[in-house]
């Protein structure tokens, strides 16, 4: 939008600038050879002339224009001398014009003046002397610029509507310009868009040979991205692998040896097992969620994660509902299930009576909320339930990594996992968890 109103102003203004340029340069041709006519006229007028004494002067035969012979039509000629009445033309009939007797002799003098009428003239005047003579006579032709006044505002009529036509058609070549330049970002746009989607690896080589530049940067940047993203991955898996036979023995040794700290090496080496457990398989998904693109169906893992809840937490009830029997997760079903899982075994821990499951879509997206009758959490403690191993009550089981690995997996969806109160509740008690992942 910038670069069209930054070309609309500058078009404007070079119009513009260029109209008034043009309409100076015609009136100064118009004034040039209205003056050249004025100075024909006064060549005729002096050529024409003839003195009878040293005092008189008339003309041999009259001006070939008949407007110099109409009252105040415009056309007039005067020849004075200082001191005497001037000899003038019928047409100005008994107005004298406004000469300047301080012209130098021989040269002329072109100027505006007001004529009869309150016309505006333009004057040629030449001061000369005639041969026997000592008188000094001023000879002077005007016409009226009615004409070429009429004549320049036509031309700047024609200049505006030609100027404006021009500008439109550089106006509506400049958004051309911009949209048909500018579309290939477009495509750039969706292309990456697909590249973060996981739809596509790197951008197409079927842009314009002005673009493609910035399409192969972007792909060796993708690369040169994918290259680090892959390495870290492979030495996290790898620590976690190493880590894996040493834990082995160490948990081996706790539960063969009845010693003191046996039970608590035991435990700790039961929770960094977890840990690493966790670790390869988040390194696991993020390794092949660029190539996921099919879907997976939700209704049935959470009908089976609820079954399997219920002959554990036989006193709770845990209902399933949904908008659609066709909702479909955009990613690996065990990954859902063990995010669902997770949301779903809190909400039957921490749950007095019932746990409502409910899905939905919006748009691309699915929203599955997992609500509670239980205490719930506090809001100043919500942020920090997603912390790897934080257990707001250490009497319930468990490592305290099940919220965290939701918010791990979930983000590499491009998802997310939300907590607040749960206001349906029949006592208006509990936790509502709200995952948000993509959908087909």
């Amino acid at each position: 939008m910038r670069l069209v109103t930054i070309s609309v102003v500058w078009i404007a203004l070079a119009l513009v600038l260029a109209g008034y340029l043009l309409s100076l340069v015609f009136r100064d041709t118009l004034e040039r050879n209205f003056d050249q006519r004025l100075n024909s006229m006064l060549d005729n007028l002096i050529g024409v002339s003839s003195n009878d004494s040293s005092t008189v002067i008339n003309l041999d035969r009259p001006m070939s224009d008949p407007r110099f012979e109409q009252p105040y039509s415009g056309w007039y000629w005067q020849i004075s001398a200082n001191g005497m009445s001037p000899y003038r033309s019928r047409s100005l009939w008994d107005v004298d014009l406004d000469v300047d007797y301080s012209a130098p002799i021989g040269s002329i003098i072109y100027r505006y003046t007001v004529g009869p009428e309150d016309q505006q003239l333009r004057i040629a005047e030449r001061a000369i002397t005639i041969p026997g003579s000592d008188v000094i006579y001023l000879f002077a032709v005007a016409v009226d610029t009615a004409e070429i006044n009429e004549q320049a505002v036509r031309f700047d009529n024609i200049l505006l509507v030609g100027l404006s036509a021009l500008g439109v058609g550089l106006i509506a070549a400049s958004l051309l310009q911009v949209f048909l330049g500018l579309k290939p970002l477009g495509h750039i746009k969706k292309s990456l868009s697909k590249v973060r989607s996981g739809e596509a690896e790197h951008l197409p080589t079927d842009f314009p040979k002005e673009i493609q530049p910035l399409a192969n940067e972007l792909n060796a940047l993708l690369d040169h991205n994918n290259e680090i993203v892959m390495r870290s991955r492979t030495q996290v898996g790898n620590l976690a692998h190493a880590l894996k036979t040493p834990l082995a023995v160490l948990r081996n040794e706790a539960r063969m040896n009845d010693g003191p700290m046996s039970a608590t090496v035991a435990k700790q080496t039961e929770n960094m097992h977890k840990y690493v457990e966790h670790y390869l398989k988040r390194a696991r998904v993020a390794a092949n969620l660029k190539v996921i693109s099919g879907h997976s169906m939700i209704l049935p893992s959470l009908n089976n994660i609820a079954r399997a809840l219920n002959k554990i937490h036989k006193d709770k009830i845990i209902e399933v509902k949904a908008s659609d029997d066709q909702l479909s997760f955009k990613g690996d079903l065990n990954d859902f299930e063990e995010m669902a899982g997770n949301l779903m075994e809190n909400a039957v821990k921490w749950a007095k009576k019932n746990v409502i499951v409910e899905c939905s879509k919006k748009d691309n997206w699915l929203y599955i909320e997992f609500r509670d009758d239980g205490p719930g959490i506090d809001v100043e403690v919500r942020e920090a339930v997603f912390a790897r191993g934080e257990r707001l009550d250490e009497k319930k089981p468990g490592t305290g990594l099940g919220l965290s690995i939701v918010k791990d997996l979930s983000g590499l969806y491009g998802g997310k996992i939300e907590l607040e109160d749960n206001h349906l509740s029949d006592n208006n008690s509990g936790l509502t968890a709200r995952l948000i992942l993509p959908s087909v």
